[in-house]
């Protein structure tokens, strides 16, 4: 791609960017009474990408849509919750027959949730499983540009969209909030005749200073709290097992700059349940630095796939990047290079421009 089409896509993401939220505010209604409210917003990330194949075939340069969703949520009461969002990802992405991606909207969460006390809250609906601390995050709240590229691997054999299961979920805080847990029964994926057992998710994470008390997990608090949060987690359905332990720490600094990091360890294994996904070990580091005065900070991400069967190769994802953040999660600025290495269809190298508008 070349620099005046990359310095003319910077330009209107954050011009864009800068008009919408000076403009507007997280835009909300409130009932008569003022014990319900509904509040309503979107997310936009305008992606500029270059693909360069080792092989020098299938190159690909695209501007598209990552996401774009439409977001509302809101309270019927002070006990019960709702939450729902669409999505529109990768609108006018280039496919593998030279056709843009177009008319692709779904519903990307559906969570309704009836709080007892913040010791027992439960969800019902689309929800999205979290696996580990990166496939809970919300994708508002990124540090790099994107997910791991192997964070949702159970989606497609458990017959869910992008780490989201429809179920019932209860979920709670306990002991000052320094201990959460999540357990879930998932519909998974099901027989022609709908039997079979149903999916079972289970998740505990200690939190020795602020907890996280919200649905989605976040990717940097920019500086605003100080989080650590060792997790584990486990996901089965018949003779599919997936195990992960995950740290999460985002630590404020001197003058409001801040660190974040987070790494995981998953193990996968089908089974004769979901032969499509095999044994194996999945590792993922991330970290991003935080300069408050410069709104700058550079990011790290590392993902690897290590499969127990030695004739298969293994794969892995390396990123790099510079994000500029002028107003935080609200509008923000990232540019990526990956290296991905591998098979013949993972080995490549990838330029990445996002910028991103949010408003809730």
């Amino acid at each position: 791609m070349k620099k005046p089409v990359l310095i003319a896509t910077i330009t209107i993401m954050m011009l864009a960017g800068e008009a919408a939220v000076a403009a507007d505010h997280p835009w909300q209604i409130n009932s008569a009474d003022g014990k319900s409210a509904f509040w309503f917003g979107f997310l936009g990330q305008g992606q500029a990408e270059v693909i360069k194949n080792k092989s020098g075939k299938g190159n690909s340069q695209d501007l598209y849509l990552r996401r774009f969703r439409l977001i509302a949520g809101g309270k019927v009461t002070d006990k019960l919750s709702f939450f729902i969002d669409t999505d529109s990802p990768n609108l006018g992405k280039g496919s593998a027959t030279g056709v843009k991606v177009d008319e692709r909207v779904y519903l990307q969460d559906v969570i309704i949730t009836y709080t007892f006390r913040p010791q027992l809250q439960l969800d019902a609906g689309l929800l999205l499983v979290a696996l580990s601390h990166n496939t809970g995050q919300g994708a508002t709240s990124l540090l790099p540009v994107d997910y791991s590229p192997y964070s949702f691997l159970a989606s497609e054999p458990t017959g869910s969209r992008v780490g989201r299961d429809y179920g019932l979920q209860a979920r709670g805080y306990l002991f000052k909030q320094h201990f959460e847990y999540r357990v879930a029964g998932l519909q998974g994926i099901r027989t022609p005749t709908q039997s079979g057992p149903f999916r079972c998710f289970g998740r505990a994470v200690w939190y020795p200073f602020e907890a996280e008390t919200g649905y989605f997990y976040t990717g940097t608090s920019l500086g605003a709290k100080k989080i650590m949060a060792l997790g584990v987690s486990l996901d089965h359905q018949k003779d599919y097992n997936a195990q992960t332990v995950d740290l999460f720490y985002d630590q404020p600094l001197r003058n409001k700059n801040s660190l974040t990091m987070q790494a995981a360890y998953t193990h996968y294994d089908g089974g004769i349940t979901f032969t499509q996904l095999p044994a194996e070990h999945v590792l993922f580091f991330e970290a991003g630095y935080y300069h408050a005065r410069a709104r700058l900070g550079p990011f790290l991400q590392l993902s690897g796939r290590l499969f127990k069967d030695p004739s298969r190769n293994d794969l892995g994802k390396y990123v790099g990047g510079l994000a500029y953040w002028p107003l935080g999660h609200r509008l923000n600025l990232k540019m990526g290079v990956a290296r991905a290495t591998g098979d013949t269809k993972q080995d490549f190298w990838q330029f990445v421009l996002q910028g991103q508008v949010y408003i809730f």
